[in-house]
């Protein structure tokens, strides 16, 4: 959903670089996420499984035009049964010359050629799910027939692959509900890596894309394509902007992320487009704001929130795949509108209330969301039980 910077080039090596072992898997990758750079979910677990095994990555270069919804539909779906042909045919062709031990798939759309070469190949195949289908097309209203479609499509690769990871227990119930065996369903949340993340800021640093006038800033980040995001920018440019205006309290809403919507933005709002250094943006902001109500999964921008020390506010939707998130303890929830308001005001008015919820948000990431403490339960997901047992 965001763009965050790259490792700092003198990083103190992760953990996870440091422990390749003699049972080193060779590992094909679909989509190839290399080199972007970013903390969203796939590209993390791309560097975290090249830095323990051997990655093979498999480009998907019309993932950007299939995936976009502004583009027309028919064009679009014509295209995805050609992608995905060639993905296979691709994949088949690397995985001959490559001999992987295991396919891994960034989404169930990647996963349709990826069980296709596993089954040809005859080795292991894993889906990582960010979040089930069905309840992502049913909280954005989406018809009968879509949600029946996705659902149909989810519970057939979900009974091909070997593993099925996804972020939160409230997806994992949705997919055994489905009727996918709750034995392959595994709950990997959305992570960061610390020590990557903390190398990479440097509070001398400032953000090249905007100049900080001295105002607090809130900042919106994600991918502006995907509806609940741009519903969130919406909000932010008609409700709170105009709302910190009638109440005397200026300030800049920096909007952070891909796709941005050409609108006639309020003076508060600030949009910076594509920012590489994320989370030095994330650190320059007095508040992160999240006013997403629908969608799915578990959001990764409130875990780089916390993990950076920014206090977020956000409304209870976002905060359901987080049930430790407590509002006032360590972090701003809002159940209606009014209240997220209410929120924004009492934390640009205390700032010492912020520093306590920043130091408890960033405490409860070191605890259950850092990517160090699910090395091993990674591992066993791509390898399997037969090589659990020595097989």
């Amino acid at each position: 959903m965001q763009a965050p910077g790259e490792a700092h080039p003198h990083a103190s090596p992760s953990p996870w670089s440091l422990t390749r072992t003699r049972d080193e898997l060779r590992i094909l990758f679909i989509p190839n996420t290399r080199g972007s750079g970013t903390s969203e979910r796939s590209p993390s677990l791309f560097r975290i499984m090249s830095a323990r095994h051997n990655v093979i990555a498999l480009a998907a270069p019309w993932d950007r035009i299939l995936y976009n919804p502004s583009r027309a539909r028919w064009p679009r779906l014509l295209l995805y049964a050609l992608d995905k042909a060639l993905l296979t045919i691709r994949g088949l062709a690397l995985a001959r010359r490559s001999g992987p031990d295991v396919v891994f798939c960034g989404t169930v759309h990647h996963a349709i050629p990826g069980l296709v070469i596993a089954r040809i190949r005859g080795i292991r195949c894993v889906w990582d799910s960010h979040g089930n289908g069905k309840l992502f097309y049913e909280s954005l209203g989406k018809g009968g027939f879509a949600t029946w479609l996705i659902g149909r499509l989810e519970r057939s690769v979900g009974n091909r692959v070997d593993a099925l990871m996804t972020v939160s227990d409230l997806d994992a119930a949705a997919y055994s509900a489905m009727g996918l065996e709750p034995s392959k369903i595994h709950v990997v949340p959305v992570c960061v890596d610390l020590r990557e993340l903390d190398s990479t800021l440097d509070p001398q640093r400032t953000v090249p894309e905007v100049r900080h006038e001295g105002r607090p800033v809130l900042l919106l980040m994600g991918s502006f394509g995907y509806e609940p995001n741009r519903e969130a920018l919406l909000w932010a440019n008609d409700v709170l902007a105009p709302h910190l205006e009638r109440r005397g309290k200026p300030c800049d809403i920096w909007v952070a992320g891909r796709d941005i919507p050409k609108l006639q933005f309020h003076p508060y709002v600030r949009p910076l487009g594509f920012v590489r250094d994320i989370y030095s943006c994330i650190r320059a902001a007095n508040l992160c704001i999240v006013p997403v109500r629908r969608g799915v999964g578990m959001l990764t921008k409130v875990i780089d929130s916390m993990a950076v020390g920014t206090p977020v506010v956000l409304f209870d939707f976002a905060a359901r795949g987080i049930p430790d998130l407590r509002s006032g303890d360590n972090a701003y929830v809002a159940t209606t509108d009014s209240e997220f308001l209410r929120h924004i005001e009492r934390a640009l008015a205390d700032p010492g209330l912020n520093r306590s919820i920043s130091e408890r948000a960033r405490e409860l990431v070191k605890q259950k969301f850092t990517w160090d403490s699910y090395a091993l339960q990674l591992d066993a997901i791509i390898a399997g039980p037969s090589a659990a047992m020595g097989g």
